[in-house]
């Protein structure tokens, strides 16, 4: 497989950015935004009917398949 630039660059970038996270304050990663994430979630996923839900994570399947043959090109 040939390497273009976009992929040389994009391992150490990746390496950085976790490099970064190791320096960010605890409170920043565990704080209130993750559970108010989850809260939110939780209760739209409770608020929808089911056949809504079976809808939605059928179209993000879908996409998730359609997509899977263009980057494996």
């Amino acid at each position: 497989m040939r390497r273009t630039p976009f992929r040389s660059v994009w391992r150490p970038a990746a390496l950085a950015a976790a490099g970064l996270l190791l320096f960010t304050p605890r409170p920043a990663l565990a704080g209130g935004y993750w559970r108010g994430f989850g809260r939110f979630w939780s209760d739209f996923v409770s608020d929808v009917d089911g056949v809504v839900l079976v809808a939605i994570l059928v179209g993000i399947v879908s996409l998730f398949i359609i997509t899977r043959g263009k980057w494996l090109k």
